[in-house]
């Protein structure tokens, strides 16, 4: 059930809360175009944990604030696991919410268990992981700009029918705000650097998912980062997702 979390005395943040009540947390950091109104990528892990899938500022309906860095976002997090009564939980991270998963980690070290990371951005802070990314690195574009080009890049031309669904229209809500957010910061001091987290982290990642050695670089940053690397696989499928799910996720739940 989707509800909203208040903080700063006015801001708002969205969140879906769903799967078994009794089920340990699992607070999910969603990936570029995603609406936390979509949950069937979910229904494997549903009995097992209690699932928090956030949406992060500007998506949807949380309120559009503008981070200076990724660790900002992580004390959002602090405050709601606050609010949720939290003692513990993992986190889940697809796709471009990697770094804000481990933002939370950061800013919950003591309640963060273990952290699922499937096909994460890479630590995009570090200069010897941006040296592969495979398009020119920017790192003092202004939001007005990185709204033109999430627009420009991933919406622009789509049709109609598109705008209908729920992932489109939560990313595209407040002018792109959310993916625009992920452009402008990616690059810049997180607020903090991968070897202070200190929770566990289970990465899976395709070698065919752009220059991988971004990702080895990421794993090895962590003082306790496990890289499943596949041979082959796009960067994301429903399929691909739930089979982390069930070998990864679950069984990490099981122990």
């Amino acid at each position: 059930m989707i509800q909203f979390f208040v903080y700063n005395g006015k801001e708002k943040l969205a969140y879906n809360d769903f799967g078994n009540d009794r089920g340990f947390p699992i607070l999910v950091q969603h990936g570029a175009i995603a609406s936390i109104k979509d949950i069937d990528l979910f229904e494997k892990l549903e009995p097992y944990a209690r699932i928090i899938y956030i949406a992060r500022p500007g998506y949807g309906e949380s309120s559009p604030v503008i981070l200076r860095n990724m660790l900002e976002y992580g004390i959002i997090v602090s405050k709601l696991a606050e609010y949720l009564a939290l003692d513990e939980f993992d986190v889940l991270s697809i796709s471009a919410g990697a770094p804000y998963g481990y933002a939370a980690a950061k800013a919950c070290p003591e309640k963060t268990r273990n952290i699922y990371v499937y096909s994460g951005v890479p630590a995009l802070y570090d200069a010897e992981v941006q040296k592969d990314w495979p398009v020119p690195v920017s790192n003092d574009l202004t939001m007005a700009e990185c709204q033109k080009t999430a627009h420009e890049a991933f919406f622009a031309g789509l049709p109609e029918a598109a705008l209908e669904n729920n992932a489109i229209k939560d990313s595209m809500a407040n002018n792109c705000f959310g993916e625009a957010q992920n452009i402008r910061i990616r690059f810049r001091d997180w607020g903090f650097k991968l070897p202070e987290i200190n929770s566990r982290v289970f990465m899976r990642h395709s070698k065919k998912d752009g220059p991988y050695g971004m990702v080895i670089r990421t794993a090895e940053l962590l003082p306790h980062g496990e890289l499943e690397l596949l041979e082959d696989g796009e960067h994301f499928t429903k399929e691909g997702f739930e089979s982390f799910i069930e070998k990864t996720v679950i069984k990490a739940l099981q122990k």
